[in-house]
């Protein structure tokens, strides 16, 4: 994946060439006339201004080359501040005309070094004095100019991620991502909104790394900000790769049941993985449901062993599966604990009856006995399913544990479905 492909570093270049250079010798005469800035209080002291004179000589000639080595010489010499201004200045005008980047950085770091320039110069002049380093590879120099630059105020070309990336060039990714989150957070209070890439970054270096807890919430970043079906996939698929300690069986479950409901299934591995997190023997209407909608869809291909087999395991247990649970229901009423009303909602979870579903997660979480979290779950995903968005998520609020990830994705696609931005769910398949 490419990251800031947009972002041109000979854009960044040709725009530090012109930059507007106030208070040159040249214009001093006029600047201290006006005095409206602190370069009009510029002034060339005695000692060097027989080179200045020579500089700007070499400079306005046919030649202006010839002026470098001389430029070069006073930037090398012990100037006071308002004289290496004076060079500095000097050498980014130079640097400029000839296209000499090099004599335009030495410049750049020369100006801010002289502790002259002016306060509305100054982010520009740490901005490009950090990119320069960047391009350059001095990336612990590019990270301390450019979030100097960033804490000036300097929004622009990029700064936020820029300054991620000098961290993760060095292999620091916890800084890295520490900076990136920053620059989110700063479009964010600006009223902008951060491209897309940033997020994607950020999810991949996460996983990648293997930064300890920080896939699941990028990922959570990305569909927040970004909720297309394929960065629901994108954002589901992470979590569940980079999960420590990895996922049981049933809380993949609880998970693609979320792909499926954000419309975020487009591969042969959800559907399957999906069909045997649920399992046609445990819960065969659910499987049945979703493998044909994956044929439906064209998502799974009819010629496949796996779908042939499964289907038919799945179809072959629905009947008498559905017959039983009539006393599951009877039993889960008597039993003194939660065990066979919760088994008895995940079926009828199943069918799609949640109504009867949620009401026997309830029955399961009062009576006691279970996994108090994956009957919330259970309860949430019911509740979802009657379109009960506020009891959705108080559901989902109290799950704890290993599921509470899982349970923020289902309480954000929730209040996407709200606002209006969630991807539209496929359509209903009868099982």
């Amino acid at each position: 994946m490419r990251f800031l492909s947009h972002f041109s570093m000979a854009v960044a270049l040709a725009t530090a060439g012109t930059l507007a250079i106030s208070a040159l010798p040249q214009e001093a005469h006029a600047q201290k006339k006006k005095k409206k800035s602190k370069e009009a209080e510029i002034k060339i002291s005695k000692e060097i201004r027989p080179q200045v004179a020579a500089i700007q000589e070499a400079m306005g000639g046919e030649t202006p080359a010839t002026a470098k080595p001389l430029v070069e010489s006073l930037l090398a010499q012990p100037l006071e501040a308002d004289d290496k201004f004076i060079a500095g200045q000097l050498a980014i005008q130079l640097g400029s005309s000839l296209k000499d980047t090099a004599l335009q950085e030495k410049g750049i770091n020369a100006s801010i070094d002289s502790g002259k320039t002016s306060a509305e110069q100054l982010p520009s002049f740490l901005f490009f004095s950090g990119n320069f380093a960047y391009s350059g590879g001095r990336y612990a120099e590019a990270q301390q100019r450019l979030q100097q630059a960033f804490d000036a105020g300097y929004r622009q070309n990029n700064i936020g991620a820029l300054i991620a990336e000098a961290y993760f060039k060095e292999n620091k990714n916890q800084e890295g991502l520490a900076a990136l989150e920053r620059a989110l957070e700063a479009e964010k209070a600006s009223g902008a909104k951060a491209p897309e890439d940033w997020y994607r970054r950020g999810a991949g270096i996460a996983m990648k790394n293997n930064v300890n807890g920080a896939a699941g919430n990028w990922t959570y970043k990305l569909v927040e900000a970004y909720p297309t079906g394929e960065n629901w996939r994108a954002a589901l698929s992470v979590y569940r790769d980079s999960a420590n300690p990895k996922l049981s069986n049933q809380e993949n479950l609880e998970l693609m049941r979320l792909m499926r409901k954000a419309d975020a299934m487009e591969s042969e591995r959800d559907y399957f993985e999906y069909a045997d997190a649920a399992d046609p023997r445990r819960l065969p209407g659910e499987v049945v449901s979703l493998l044909e909608e994956g044929l439906a869809k064209g998502d799974v291909p009819s010629s496949s062993s796996y779908v042939t087999e499964t289907l038919a395991a799945a179809r072959g247990s629905v009947a008498a599966d559905k017959a039983s649970l009539g006393a599951s229901e009877r039993d889960a009423n008597k039993s003194a604990n939660g065990k066979i009303a919760l088994a008895t909602a995940d079926a009828l979870l199943g069918y799609g009856d949640y109504a009867k579903a949620a009401a026997l997660y309830q029955s399961a979480i009062s009576k006691g006995g279970v996994d108090t979290a994956r009957a919330q779950m259970g309860l949430g995903i019911a509740q979802v399913g009657q379109s009960n968005w506020d009891d959705a998520k108080q559901a989902f609020s109290s799950v704890t544990g290993s599921r509470k990830s899982i349970a923020n994705f289902w309480s954000l696609w929730i209040d996407q479905k709200a606002a209006g931005t969630a991807t539209p769910e496929p359509a209903p398949t009868a099982s």
